[in-house]
């Protein structure tokens, strides 16, 4: 449901304790001067050896039109708070049970703040997401094999490095992106080159658990909502208040609706007839003659080239074509693409289906679950 989460708290609302915890001292921060100085408290590694989880904690001095303000920002994952993985995911029923551990956490950690104060903590930052199962012999990295075919906007990147091994994408900006990866295999990778970068010894052992229950596949879906404007602006969109604290958005109803906007905006809205398997070339081309009455063979075999051409990848196309005509040439060729979703045959690879069902049922997930 919800993995990683940003919030902050105010000045005034927590209580430093123990401030040589943080490097630097965060003493520091009470004299003159030392602004935009951070101070960090984050997990050790013994913590991490030892399977502790505990959140990232810093400390900066900043000043606004109010004043002085040293917010205390802190980030974590809700999953791994409780769990200490993020195989298993939360449900709202745990938020008491979350908020109680992450105080607990940082009051080892020589921060207090109260647990109002954390239930009603100013969101700036936080990351829906699923772990689907998949079944019927389909794979997470067929999946994002599939995936990678889609139109997106040329305004979001595909990060080329994550996809190099082909067991992860992402469409990203620097505000947000939307992320796909097989958990499975992340669990096994390096901390610098895995998609989640906050791994410990705990984390990485589930693999073992996945692997030994006949290799279940696992396909992890987030948005990263990374940037508060952009929060809002999607947040807004879906009929929810802007600036949320942390009760507001550990909902399933505004978890689930933000992964579902983004999957149909970014996916299940762009081009579907790329995933239909059973239609050949020579199928589609006497649809296109008997859905376009009166086109000659000339266009015909156009249409029928551009079907091709995109079933094995649009913005492969895309960059193929601009790199020989103007960006105009491909917004007027992309007008047709919608004609080529009509006649698809929309017979579909199953694993459409179970991602599409697993994002409105939204039932969490389970490492136990057979």
């Amino acid at each position: 449901m919800l993995d990683t989460v940003i919030i902050k708290i105010p000045r005034g609302f927590y209580s430093i304790q123990k401030p040589y915890m943080f490097q630097p001292n965060a003493d520091i921060l009470n004299g003159p001067g030392n602004y935009l100085v951070k101070c960090m408290n984050n997990p050790t590694s013994t913590d991490k050896a030892e399977c502790i989880y505990k959140p990232r904690l810093t400390l900066m001095k900043r000043m606004t039109r109010k004043g002085i303000e040293i917010p205390l920002k802190i980030e974590f994952s809700v999953a791994k708070m409780l769990y200490g993985n993020n195989v298993d995911e939360v449900e709202e029923s745990d938020f008491n049970a979350i908020v109680k551990a992450l105080g607990k956490a940082m009051y080892d950690m020589g921060v207090f703040v109260s647990s109002t104060d954390i239930r009603n903590a100013a969101v700036s930052a936080f990351h829906p997401s699923k772990n689907i199962e998949l079944k019927d012999g389909y794979t997470s990295s067929l999946v994002i094999k599939e995936l990678k075919k889609i139109n997106v906007s040329m305004k979001m990147d595909i990060n080329k490095d994550s996809y190099r091994d082909g067991h992860s994408l992402q469409f990203y900006t620097n505000a947000h992106s939307l992320v796909v990866y097989d958990k499975r295999y992340d669990l096994k990778r390096p901390m610098k080159r895995a998609m989640d970068k906050d791994q410990n010894n705990l984390q990485s052992s589930l693999f073992d658990v996945l692997a030994e229950k006949e290799k279940r596949q696992l396909l992890r879906i987030e948005a990263r909502l990374a940037k508060k404007v952009k929060m809002n602006s999607v947040l807004k969109s879906l009929g929810f208040k802007a600036d949320p604290t942390f009760k507001d958005v550990f909902k399933k109803d505004v978890c689930q609706k933000v992964l579902l906007s983004y999957w149909d905006e970014l996916i299940a809205g762009q081009n579907l007839f790329v995933f239909d398997f059973e239609s050949s070339f020579n199928k589609t081309l006497e649809k296109i003659f008997k859905n376009k009455p009166g086109i000659n063979a000339k266009n015909a075999m156009y249409l029928g080239a551009l079907w091709a051409s995109s079933k094995e990848g649009i913005r492969e196309t895309r960059a193929i074509i601009e790199q020989h005509a103007t960006r105009r040439t491909w917004y007027r060729m992309a007008q047709d693409l919608p004609f080529l979703d009509e006649i698809s045959g929309k017979t579909y690879h199953g694993w459409l289906k179970q991602v599409h069902d697993g994002l409105k049922d939204f039932v969490p997930f389970r490492l136990s679950t057979p």
